[in-house]
């Protein structure tokens, strides 16, 4: 039974962690199961044999099918870390489709779309244990990429004349968690609780995370990708972006001063900057946890959690605040699209017109 179920979880490219939430078990768990390193429980074979038993839709017009062909073609047009990240938001829907059961990508009306979201909100296996529902923004996600999924499926599928994207009308509260500006005060709490930390190599090591972070304006993937070769004595450096595009940013004085002594302490002054106690590079995985566990620290400050595309957003933010050109902000931000920027300099616009306004006085 286990060579069907890896057989099957293959087919559909499916995570073990998202054939846990399937199952509704714990990840770990089927791991185990899967690995052969523990046997499953009653419980869990029924749950596999139903799952095993449920019919697989596989005609052209199939959601499974369907969601294959729009996988490989992200996959040749995007980025590695972007395709991924459709086939993690589509599989749990096209999984969820195939025990509808819907065997037909044309005929999965809105109804259905509500329902699968209703079902994805129920949520994920928190790591404090019990089940946390899905945030507006994590939802948010789901329900945007399901819209481009339709639309690829209206392209590329033989529809009805009538046929309109099923998601369309359908509307998911969005969440600011993930761009709002971090705060004086959450920057100076995020410093604290890593400076309490007695590792200190450990604490060297996030500090200047977080001071490069907000210095650059980089993404986490460009972030992780930095090797110790590639700071400048200037503290300039090149990173690249989406697209492979290359663009040149500084980490700052106070970054430059960090990464001297995060290398330094550690012994270590070759291979990728951020490294784990073993000397690997240290992963998106591994950079959320850090996030998570000073998140966890202080929950009443960190309300929303960190993020990291939210030190981003701060960096551009004040670059804007400081009055640095738009286009060079754009550039900078590495944005192919100048109305990307826009929208940050919008943000502040109303900021301080609001800020005027209550100075006036009649």
């Amino acid at each position: 039974m286990l060579d069907q179920i890896k057989a099957r979880q293959a087919d559909h490219r499916l995570s073990t962690r998202q054939l846990a939430r399937q199952l509704e078990v714990s990840p770990s768990l089927l791991s185990m199961v899967l690995n052969g390193k523990r046997e499953p429980s009653k419980k869990l074979v029924i749950s596999l044999t139903r799952w095993l038993s449920e019919q697989v839709s596989s005609g052209p017009q199939s959601p499974s099918s369907v969601y294959r062909r729009f996988i490989s073609e992200k996959r040749s047009q995007l980025a590695e870390l972007t395709a991924k990240f459709y086939e993690a938001k589509l599989a749990p829907f096209t999984v969820w489709c195939e025990q509808f059961p819907l065997p037909i990508v044309s005929e999965i009306g809105r109804e259905h779309i509500s329902e699968f979201l209703a079902h994805i909100r129920a949520g994920r296996r928190a790591r404090t244990g019990g089940v946390k529902p899905l945030s507006n923004g994590a939802l948010k996600l789901h329900h945007q990429t399901l819209k481009t999924f339709f639309n690829y499926v209206g392209e590329t599928c033989d529809v009805p004349e009538t046929w309109k994207n099923p998601v369309d009308g359908i509307k998911v509260k969005g969440s600011q968690s993930q761009t709002l500006e971090y705060s004086d005060t959450e920057i100076q709490r995020m410093f604290e609780v890593i400076e309490s930390n007695t590792d200190k190599l450990l604490s060297l090591r996030n500090s200047a995370m977080l001071t490069v972070l907000l210095n650059s304006a980089v993404r986490a993937s460009e972030l992780l990708a930095m090797n110790v070769v590639d700071i400048g004595q200037d503290g300039r450096t090149k990173v690249t972006g989406k697209g492979s595009k290359q663009r040149l940013v500084t980490i700052g004085q106070s970054g430059q001063v960090a990464v001297t002594d995060y290398p330094r302490i550690r012994g270590n002054h070759s291979g990728a900057l951020w490294q784990t106690f073993d000397g690997n590079r240290l992963t998106s995985d591994g950079l959320r946890g850090v996030f998570n566990r000073i998140a966890d620290t202080d929950p009443d400050v960190f309300t929303d959690g960190l993020y990291a595309h939210r030190f981003r957003h701060t960096a551009i933010t004040r670059l804007l605040r400081a009055r640095v050109p738009l286009r060079s902000v754009q550039r900078y931000a590495g944005h192919s699209d100048p109305q990307t920027t826009l929208r940050y300099a919008q943000a502040i616009d109303v900021d301080e017109a609001i800020a005027a306004v209550e100075t006036l006085n009649y």
